[in-house]
């Protein structure tokens, strides 16, 4: 299954030691990579079909994009395909601009419910999977909540709304990351999520991979949902996690 990654830190910051790290641990995901962050407000995404590491290699970009990039925001993901053809349009994360500001989104699960739901204001056109439809049905949801979701603890209420509905009406496994630029929402209804702040071998922003047992061998924190909520959706500005909720 993909494996997804993510940097938040309080300033600008590069993860030239985690990313390869997070390439080599999530290695058996061999169907596409892709890396997300922001440029003066405004989203970037690379990715492509190729594989992130590979019998002791690298793919060229991801390498290059390892250590160039700087951002408040990283987001990465490696793909194991289960829906959609194995090409770049494919490959997370995915972007759009919606609401005024930019928006990343990186997908791991299985929700094969979900490809029937056809968004009125978000579109993905050029992505047939189950991940497009999913940051779709997000992003209309938060729409839905236009008027009250202005701060993040709004928009925080407007993203656990929508998850539970996307819970609800499309069974499924889903871990998403999420963000504006601004904060970065982290949702988990299997599997795990690792966090870990403050490293003294990789970097020292919050990391947050769903790798099993983290990237360095230092105190990773886990967080799942409890057996009895519908997923753990957390809020993430910089080194903090300013919110978070088991979703009933």
């Amino acid at each position: 299954m993909c494996d997804l990654f993510a940097l938040s830190a309080a300033t600008s910051y590069s993860a030239p030691k985690s990313l390869p790290i997070f390439a080599v641990k999530a290695g058996r995901n061999m169907d596409g990579w892709g890396i997300g962050y922001f440029r003066k407000n405004r989203a970037c995404v690379e990715k492509s079909a190729g594989r992130a590491y590979h019998e002791g290699r690298y793919h060229d970009a991801f390498q290059r994009l390892a250590r160039v990039v700087s951002s408040k925001f990283i987001i990465a993901h490696v793909r194991l395909r289960t829906s959609g053809p194995i090409d770049e349009c494919h490959a997370h994360p995915f972007s759009l601009r919606f609401m005024g500001h930019d928006w990343i989104f990186a997908h791991n699960g299985k929700a094969p419910a979900i490809e029937s739901y056809r968004s009125r204001t978000a579109h993905l056109s050029e992505a047939v999977s189950d991940s497009a439809r999913v940051f779709e049905f997000l992003l209309d949801g938060i729409s839905k909540h236009r008027e009250s979701a202005g701060g993040i603890e709004q928009l925080f209420s407007a993203v656990a709304d929508t998850s539970r509905q996307l819970v609800s009406k499309y069974p499924g496994y889903y871990n998403y990351l999420l963000t504006n630029g601004q904060v970065l929402f982290a949702f988990s209804n299997h599997r795990q999520l690792m966090l870990l702040k403050g490293s003294t071998n990789l970097e020292r922003g919050l990391l947050l991979t769903t790798v099993e047992r983290g990237l360095s061998p230092e105190n990773w924190e886990r967080f799942a949902r409890k057996k009895e909520s519908a997923g753990l959706l957390m809020a993430i500005v910089g080194s903090d996690i300013l919110m978070q909720s088991d979703l009933h």
